[in-house]
């Protein structure tokens, strides 16, 4: 069994709203989670932009895909993925105008092929970038790294956050689970 002080952290900004699923069946550089809130709440709506494509939400001529959890009780909003922003592509190697980044409307909610759009959702990222050997010497007495937009950014979280691959599957009421979203972002 696997010591939950031993576990491979997942992106950071998931931080607090997701939980490890099943790290024993993790492959390497495998990390699994489940959303839920501090308060418990596991059910969610899905808005997203994007074009939907086999049920998957793919990025459009004008931008890459946006994908928001709503908690279904509270009504908080929380991003599981922003391709601007998240992955390694994102991060270092890409660069998005300011409208590209703000203008990604109207987020559209996601219905299942049973019409459900209520959810559990997990994610699942994979880390197959070798950060410390590739980046070490970029990080600065501070601990930052400076990504392609010129921000600057603790390396720990951009380690966590700058994922190579992910995938997001929502699981409705039925049980029925499908793959919304599926990216190599590496």
């Amino acid at each position: 069994m696997t010591n939950q002080n031993q576990l491979r952290p997942g992106p950071a900004f998931l931080e607090g709203i997701a939980v490890p699923e099943k790290p024993e069946a993790w492959t390497e550089g495998e990390w699994t989670g489940k959303l839920q809130t501090k308060e418990g709440h596991a059910k969610f709506y899905v808005f997203y932009y994007g074009e939907l494509m086999d049920d998957l939400i793919a990025m459009t001529e004008f931008a890459p895909q946006l994908i928001v959890a709503e908690d279904a009780v509270t009504g908080k909003r929380y991003v599981l993925f922003d391709g601007c922003k998240h992955g390694y592509d994102a991060m270092l190697c890409d660069t998005y105008s300011d409208e590209q980044q703000n203008n990604r409307t109207p987020l559209l909610p996601y219905v299942d092929a049973d019409g459900e759009d209520t959810f559990e959702i997990r994610l699942t990222v994979f880390y197959n970038v070798d950060w410390d050997e590739e980046f070490s010497s970029d990080v600065d007495e501070q601990g930052q790294i400076e990504l392609i937009s010129g921000e600057r950014c603790d390396f720990e979280e951009a380690k966590r956050n700058g994922f190579d691959a992910l995938s997001i599957t929502v699981v409705n009421t039925r049980g029925l689970e499908t793959e919304i979203a599926q990216e190599e972002l590496a």
